[in-house]
């Protein structure tokens, strides 16, 4: 017990450094993981190899991962395919603030499926929200929808799920079940905060029939109508698929060497599907995330094809890498910390002190979570990319929540982190360009993110994550 609390000491010390800035997680993490083990008396030698080495390279597929994916984001930034997107859904959009504020959100979602980090977000921010604030929408109403799509973006950022995959064991076909029908839910909590916040009648007919579509689609995954994405029995890729895929870029190798006799620079409709190749192919074929970034990053050299397309594709491939180096470290530090805590010294000491605290039948897992979700903010205990990445392993090992139950609830729960929380860089950046506060946007996005948190609680009970046998 003596042991336990102790460790439970170090969390708090270390969590009260963070939220004072003081220090990073980057830092953090790896000190905290090597100071538990010092407690939890594991043998010097020991902590050098199971804890330091053994963590270090533990997450080693989500750095891969992490790295591909930041080379289409890359590349897609390089070839000016994310602000091209933006300008055309604005024009299409016409000149109603509730469609372009839902249309501009959608698209940033879309984008931000491939993108990442603050230079993707400045990059994207400088174009969205001078056209929502040009047509009347105010400043904290366009940053609250920008950091909407941002977040709704990256649930679907392929890169995030391998995390989850590596720390719960969780399989793939279970992240997307999850993730699609969330997103839904995501999208009409969207819809009620654009139509309270534009507060005009008319947008009222677009409300109801954005919201009667959401309905319709979580009525189908409800009651199993719509399997497409829940085919957690079948695994592996659709054999259907490498035809069409194979066929699809003999096609684009064709329109690639056109675009280079014609020395074409221009960008073509085919390039705004660049984002989404990965998407589709891993939620419709089942593809695996790391080829289908491969196919994304070929589909998008292809079809934006010019006379420098190798440069620039070798500077993505470069840049790319060099701009996930922080990621790959914090999940250096969460690997440490993971191979720390799941020590049985550790374990031990903690078990009996998990078993006792977290919720696991279905009525207080949705209360509890709900009020606990503030703890995800600031890298607290319930966020994955920061000390919650130890609580939550010894969470699935000394408790009966199913590597299911603790990634619904940390996605439920992440919403608050990744929308609300006035440390992120990216919050910070949006909240100085439009002139104002992160705690503005903190107070007018918190009411809507939590409705998300609880709507995704429910949902993990209702896929039966919460006392079923789901991993």
């Amino acid at each position: 017990m003596q042991i336990g609390i102790s460790c439970f000491i170090v969390f708090l010390i270390m969590a009260a450094l963070m939220y004072t800035r003081r220090i990073s997680a980057l830092l953090a993490l790896p000190i905290m993981a090597i100071a538990i083990a010092a407690i939890g008396g594991i043998p010097p030698s020991e902590i050098l190899k199971d804890v330091i080495n053994a963590g270090a390279l533990k997450l080693h597929s989500a750095y891969a991962t992490t790295m591909i994916g930041a080379v289409l984001a890359e590349l897609i930034n390089k070839h000016g395919i994310a602000k091209s997107m933006v300008r055309f859904v604005a024009e299409f959009s016409g000149d109603s603030p509730f469609l372009l504020g839902l249309m501009m959100t959608l698209v940033t979602a879309l984008l931000f499926s491939s993108l990442g980090g603050l230079g993707a977000v400045i990059m994207v921010g400088t174009v969205v929200l001078p056209v929502m604030l040009s047509l009347g929408i105010s400043a904290a109403t366009a940053g609250g929808l920008f950091l909407f799509g941002i977040n709704l973006g990256g649930m679907f950022n392929l890169a995030n799920w391998v995390l989850y995959k590596d720390v719960l064991g969780v399989e793939q076909s279970s992240i997307v079940s999850f993730v699609v029908p969330f997103s839904a839910i995501i999208c009409t909590v969207l819809v009620a905060f654009l139509t309270v916040e534009l507060r005009k009648l008319s947008n009222l007919k677009y409300s109801l029939a954005a919201l009667a579509i959401l309905a319709v689609f979580l009525w189908a995954v409800a009651t199993g109508q719509l399997t497409l994405f829940n085919a957690a029995a079948v695994t592996g890729p659709d054999p259907n698929s490498f035809v069409p895929v194979v066929a699809g870029m003999a096609i684009l190798i064709c329109y690639a060497i056109f675009r280079h006799v014609k020395k074409l620079v221009d960008l073509s409709a085919l390039a705004f599907f660049t984002p989404a190749i990965p998407l589709i192919l891993v939620l419709f074929f089942r593809w695996d995330i790391i080829t289908a970034f491969l196919v994304g990053i070929t589909y998008g050299t292809l079809v934006t094809w010019r006379r420098d397309s190798i440069n620039i594709l070798t500077r993505s491939i470069i840049e790319g890498a060099q701009s996930v180096i922080p990621a790959v470290i914090l999940m250096m530090g969460i690997g440490m910390l993971l191979c720390a805590v799941m020590h049985k010294t550790i374990s031990t000491a903690l078990a009996p002190l998990f078993a006792a605290a977290v919720p696991t039948d279905p009525i207080p897992y949705v209360v509890g979570f709900t009020l606990l979700a503030p703890l995800a903010l600031y890298r607290g205990p319930l966020s994955l990319w920061g000390m919650g990445s130890g609580l939550v392993a010894l969470m699935q090992k000394s408790t009966q929540l199913s590597g299911g139950a603790i990634m619904g609830m940390l996605m439920s729960v992440g919403q608050l982190q990744g929308v609300c929380d006035p440390t992120n860089t990216h919050n910070v950046w949006i909240a100085t360009y439009l002139g104002t506060d992160t705690q503005v946007l903190l107070k007018k996005t918190m009411p809507y993110v939590w409705l998300a948190v609880i709507g995704g609680l429910v949902l993990a009970v209702c896929l039966g994550y919460v006392g079923g046998a789901h991993g």
